[in-house]
């Protein structure tokens, strides 16, 4: 029974039927080196100064005496012999083994290769020294030369399928984006990339005050298209979406202002928890999610480009569908959605240069954001003291500013206490991001926001209305705009309202459930102010709504124990003092809110 040594990608060794066969992993670099380079057999000193950290020899010595001991127990539990060892050497076992290296080493054909090089050679193992680092990077070199020259050989690639050249020519883009010779069987096979200049923005005559932010980028900023959420039938949407990103990313691969990551990567990314770490670690700029669903009679396609800087959807649209014309409708559908993110990221790179001006603001501002999705206290400071870090290596950081003045917002309203020094902090913070930069929604929606709790309504719209203005598609500047509307008692356009704001946000903040649950509680729909407050991952902060629908349900119980919470949290709190902070316009929202806290049992 062969086994098979996998090095692209994770270093694994699987049998016959692709399960995976436990096996101490520097005993599988070993197997692995020996196989790549073809070779029989090592000294056991130069494993120990490839393998480990050459600064201390008889370390590495020790380590490779357990590493052999750990491997021969394994073969013995297993009843194969992988790796021969003697006093000075190790060797390749007298089992058969098949490697995707020989794969690659024997392939050539582009479908062969294409297919098998979708990942880096050994991408997971943290190579311990330099000389290890070398040798692995050799090998990736090595790769993409076998790739580039497969896909450049007019003999190699007869017969090749057009997914296999498309992914062959992103592959070596993602590593290269100069290279001219790969970007022309891109362009030179695809109508919608030679198109793309028409949604470009005007030419105009440059002034020596735009030299500064119109010069070409050292590194473009990277884009990644993840592969479509879907709701229809597996087959059919399975066969769409995979043809519609590798149009998109096609079309895309002609610009020199964006770097695209490849649709292999772009898929594994979308499988991550915890995306905005990779998205940071990968120093991506900014992400297309696209959503397809099934509306009964057709179906629509959802898409929006979201500027990680600032979790900002920067542009979004919907695109109907006739259920037998989705094959018909797909390039367009790329060549449209192509167009519009060669448009909006070269828009938003003027905007947001900031971002990028200092790398140490950005990491703490990113951290902050963060911290600020909790709902809690704790988080809350977290995040203040983050953007202070922010503005400490850049003082005129506007994202920062703004974040601060989130922050103290937030505190004012988890504290529930009235503290009128938080809500004057928030608002300065607000009014000197405007100042930092006028351009940045952000600055206008957390002044908007002030201005709500401080009951100035008309003041509170018309700032919250320059950030919509400012980004038509940010799911934060929309939540706002929706709670100033709710709180204006205008519950049911603020239902609405914050509603588009979760589509556009599908995991949002807790803020954003809190408000749908606020409007649901105002228009008497208590059941559903519950569910919305079910959402949220800390509820704490809504425990006085709860206890008021649940009163309004006419469950005593329940309601009291939500009482019971909040005491619990702010032993201190005074309902009248509450209710006259709360920026209701209109007595009867108000009263409404008053007797069913009332009624509850505070």
């Amino acid at each position: 029974m062969s086994a098979r040594l996998q090095t692209l990608g994770h270093l694994r060794l699987l049998d016959e039927g692709g399960n995976e066969i436990a096996f101490p992993e520097k005993a599988l670099l070993i197997l692995c080196y020996l196989q790549t380079r073809g070779i029989s057999e090592m000294p056991r000193s130069d494993a120990a100064g490839l393998f480990w950290e050459d600064a201390n020899g008889s370390a590495a010595f020790a380590n490779l005496r357990q590493t052999v001991s750990r491997a021969q127990k394994r073969q013995r539990e297993l009843g194969r012999t992988y790796l021969a060892f003697t006093d000075t050497t190790i060797a390749l076992g007298p089992e058969p083994i098949t490697s995707d290296v020989e794969q690659v080493r024997n392939g050539s054909s582009l479908n062969l290769l294409a297919s098998l090089l979708t990942d880096d050679f050994l991408k997971y193992v943290k190579p311990g020294n330099r000389a290890l680092t070398s040798w692995i990077a050799l090998q990736r070199t090595a790769h993409a030369a076998l790739l580039r020259g497969a896909l450049l050989d007019g003999k190699a690639s007869e017969g090749t399928t057009r997914h296999a050249r498309s992914a062959a020519a992103l592959r070596l883009l993602e590593g290269n984006p100069d290279d001219e010779d790969v970007r022309a069987v891109l362009t030179g096979r695809q109508a919608v990339s030679t198109s793309l200049m028409t949604f470009r923005q005007p030419a105009r005559v440059l002034t020596p005050e735009d030299v500064d932010i119109a010069l070409p980028r050292q590194n473009p900023p990277r884009v990644v298209l993840l592969p479509p959420v879907t709701t229809l039938a597996a087959r059919t949407a399975a066969r769409f979406s995979e043809a519609l990103i590798e149009d998109v990313t096609i079309g895309l691969c002609a610009l020199r202002s964006i770097s695209i990551i490849a649709p292999h990567t772009a898929a594994q990314i979308s499988l991550q928890a915890d995306r905005a770490v990779t998205y940071e670690r990968h120093k991506i700029s900014y992400i297309l999610e696209t959503r397809l669903r099934d509306e009964g009679d057709r179906h629509t396609l959802f898409a929006q480009l979201i500027f990680f800087g600032s979790d900002e959807v920067i542009w979004a649209d919907r695109f109907p569908l006739s259920a037998e014309g989705l094959a018909r409708s797909r390039q367009m559908i790329a060549h449209q959605i192509a167009g519009a993110i060669a448009t909006e990221v070269e828009r938003n790179e003027l905007v947001r240069s900031d971002y990028e001006r200092d790398a140490d603001a950005y990491r703490s501002f990113l951290v902050g954001q963060g911290q600020l999705k909790n709902l809690d206290l704790r988080d809350i400071r977290r995040a203040r003291k983050s953007f202070r870090e922010a503005l400490q290596a850049s003082s005129g950081f506007a994202p920062a500013i703004g974040g601060l003045a989130r922050s103290y917002f937030l505190e004012w309203l988890v504290t529930a206490r009235g503290d009128q020094d938080l809500l004057r902090q928030a608002e300065l913070h607000a009014e000197q991001a405007i100042r930092a930069d006028e351009r940045l929604p952000s600055g206008y929606r957390e002044l908007g926001v002030v201005k709500l709790y401080a009951r100035q309504f008309d003041e509170s719209a018309a700032y919250l209305d320059r950030a919509e203005a400012l980004s038509p598609h940010y799911a934060n500047v929309i939540a706002s705009y929706a709670d100033t509307l709710v709180q204006a008692s205008r519950p049911d356009v603020g239902l609405e309202k914050i509603k588009h704001a979760i589509e556009l946000n599908p995991l949002p903040p807790d803020e954003y459930f809190w408000t749908a649950a606020g409007a649901s509680y105002s228009l008497g729909h208590y059941q559903q102010a519950l569910d919305y407050i079910a959402r949220m991952k800390d509820r704490a902060p809504a425990d006085r709504l709860s206890a008021a629908s649940w009163s309004m349900l006419g469950d005593m119980k329940k309601a009291r124990q939500f009482i019971r919470r909040t005491y619990d949290i702010h032993p201190n709190f005074d309902l009248d003092s509450w209710m006259a902070i709360v920026p209701f316009k209109e007595e009867w929202q108000r009263k409404h809110y008053y007797d069913g806290l009332k009624k509850a049992g505070f």
